[in-house]
């Protein structure tokens, strides 16, 4: 297994002041808590309520479609599952995962269990999610700036926000939504969809 998605953020170091990443001392110490990894062509990353945090999935049956995020990997390549929200930091303080590759990140909240039966709801759970991936991105680029990597120039990054397809798309707050979330990130995508294909 290839740790140099991991390495090449310096996450070990950036993190010094987290007691998770205080316990690596070796590449398979990641995997203990802080990330899992697959290399299978298609992944699935599923919100899992009982575990308490976004896990790797063999399938999707008697999950729903709408609760997984569907990876397509064609070269098969190492990718770590980050499990940040409910591991990393405290529950819904963060995005709930991201993953990574050598030259992708993509992070990751699943909104598909969020009660969405008003227009305000809906709006209010998109900007939760926004906000939570804006915050997570923010926090996690700070972190390897002060250990010198420049989070942008190493990897491309995204944002994914999952919803169960019981939503209605709103199609016109999305793109308010996805607008300022690439003003305010300084130039990254937010999407509104379940799934993403890796670079290859």
């Amino acid at each position: 297994m290839d740790f140099t998605p991991i390495d090449q953020l310096v996450l070990k170091e950036a993190f010094s002041d987290n007691s998770k990443f205080q316990n690596i001392n070796n590449g398979d110490d990641f995997l203990t808590e802080l990330f899992e990894c697959k290399n299978r062509g298609q992944l699935f990353v599923y919100d899992d309520i009982e575990k308490g945090y976004s896990t790797y999935v063999e399938n999707t049956f008697g999950l729903g479609l709408d609760k997984v995020f569907k990876v397509h990997n064609k070269e098969h390549k190492d990718v770590f599952l980050w499990h940040i929200d409910g591991v990393l930091f405290a529950k819904e303080s963060k995005c709930d995962c991201a993953i990574l590759t050598d030259v992708d990140m993509d992070f990751i909240e699943f909104k598909s269990n969020a009660i969405n039966n008003t227009e305000e709801a809906i709006k209010n759970n998109y900007e939760k999610a926004s906000d939570q991936l804006l915050i997570t991105i923010k926090e996690v680029s700070e972190k390897c700036k002060s250990v010198g990597v420049e989070l942008g120039k190493v990897v491309n990054i995204k944002a994914f926000a999952v919803f169960n397809r019981s939503v209605p798309k709103n199609d016109a707050f999305r793109k308010s939504i996805s607008a300022k979330f690439l003003e305010d990130s300084k130039g990254i995508k937010l999407f509104f969809d379940n799934e993403t294909t890796l670079t290859t």
